[in-house]
């Protein structure tokens, strides 16, 4: 069955409060409850983007397209630490115990390496919140540390991981050039979906009540900083310093 929760809140960039049930580590709630806690908060992150300029793609190749030729830091990243980051300000360090490095993220040219490269990206992590799974997209600078490990072979069972590195450095919302969501599509409301994500949503319904193998259908959904305001934002500050 569908889910057609709509949440009820209001979510304003100068005021972000994240409601508590999102962050919840309840396990005990039903799957009624946890389908609503997706669908919760998946809008939860759509509208604090968008409160904060970022442009919604249900598109994500026609998203990868605005973005400049050259390269960025791609990976999975834990959706606690984007939401903190957006509701306290400052940033967080990526870091490895006992300097015990591994690969977690994806070197990533958005005109020259193409979509399927980033793919990697959600490979190089496990972490997800109320099945809400966000990759981000980030600035490089001089004081990042970033390495091609061994395990960055070229052919990795049909995957070309020639893009995959170990990212060692901090992230604040400014080095953020876009953030991708994916979440089953079968756990959030029609109005959230295209046409033809319902056709693919109803197809795996009707699949799973007759017993046949199926898979749900990831939804992806890209939200890419605004330039132009970021521009603005930033030459106000020069003429107000």
């Amino acid at each position: 069955m569908r889910e057609n929760f709509q949440p009820e809140y209001t979510n304003k960039a100068e005021n972000l409060v994240i409601p508590e049930a999102i962050l919840s580590t309840d396990n005990n709630t039903s799957n009624e409850s946890r389908n609503e806690l997706t669908s919760e908060t998946y809008s939860f992150f759509k509208d604090m983007l968008t409160a904060r300029g970022y442009i919604e793609f249900a598109d994500v190749n026609e998203a990868y397209r605005t973005l400049p030729a050259k390269k960025i830091i791609v990976r999975r990243e834990d959706p606690r630490n984007i939401l903190k980051l957006f509701s306290e300000g400052g940033s967080y360090d990526i870091g490895f115990l006992n300097n015990d490095r591994y690969s977690n993220c994806v070197e990533w040219n958005p005109k020259e390496d193409g979509p399927k490269n980033i793919s990697n990206a959600y490979l190089e992590g496990f972490t997800n919140l109320n099945s809400i799974v966000t990759v981000i997209g980030l600035e490089k600078n001089n004081e990042d540390d970033i390495k091609q490990l061994d395990d960055a072979t070229r052919d990795f069972y049909g995957l070309n991981r020639a893009g995959v590195r170990s990212f060692q450095g901090s992230v604040q919302e400014d080095k953020i050039t876009f953030i991708n969501l994916r979440v089953p599509g079968h756990l959030l409301p029609e109005s959230e979906l295209t046409e033809n994500e319902i056709d693919k949503v109803d197809e795996y319904l009707d699949a799973e009540e007759t017993g046949r193998p199926t898979q749900p259908v990831m939804i992806h959904r890209s939200y890419i900083k605004n330039v132009i305001d970021t521009e603005q934002d930033s030459e106000q500050r020069k003429e107000a310093a």
